[in-house]
């Protein structure tokens, strides 16, 4: 009897154990344990949640994307329809984008929606942390938009 509920007990530990590593797709959040390994400058840096939602677009297989580049302070990349860019601040952790534009290519409604949500919140974007591969531009204390870096 005392070796059936050990054994069940066993069993229970080891699947909620295996459970919880297929939950994180990716890296824990905790800005007090940066680990920049990749830099932010240079770094061709590919969309993979905006909020806690995953990006949706139809009619494409192109990828939302930003740059940062250094030497001049600007930031560019791809937006779901059109080419967006701007100029960044940082200080210490905290990150402001500034003079945010984009060309006006139309394309279908569901991705022009998705387009001006993700250019909506980069816009609140006030701070970032980069974890292992992944950055996270943050409004206030939370990720808003987290990429990977391609």
């Amino acid at each position: 009897m005392k070796k059936h509920a050990l054994l069940i007990l066993l069993s229970f530990f080891i699947f909620s154990s295996c459970s919880v590593f297929k939950k994180n797709d990716y890296p824990s959040y905790d800005k007090n344990q940066p680990n920049q390994i990749i830099s932010l400058y240079q770094t061709e840096w590919e969309l993979v949640k905006i909020g806690s939602s995953r990006p949706k677009l139809t009619d494409t297989d192109e990828k939302i994307t930003i740059v940062f580049s250094k030497n001049n302070s600007h930031f560019a990349g791809f937006s779901g329809c059109n080419r967006y860019g701007g100029q960044f601040n940082i200080k210490r952790e905290n990150l402001s984008l500034e003079n945010v534009f984009s060309t006006k290519m139309a394309c279908p409604e569901m991705n022009m929606r998705f387009e001006n949500n993700y250019l909506n919140v980069l816009n609140k974007v006030n701070g970032y942390i980069i974890i292992g591969d992944t950055l996270f531009l943050n409004k206030g204390e939370r990720p808003a938009l987290i990429f990977i870096a391609r």
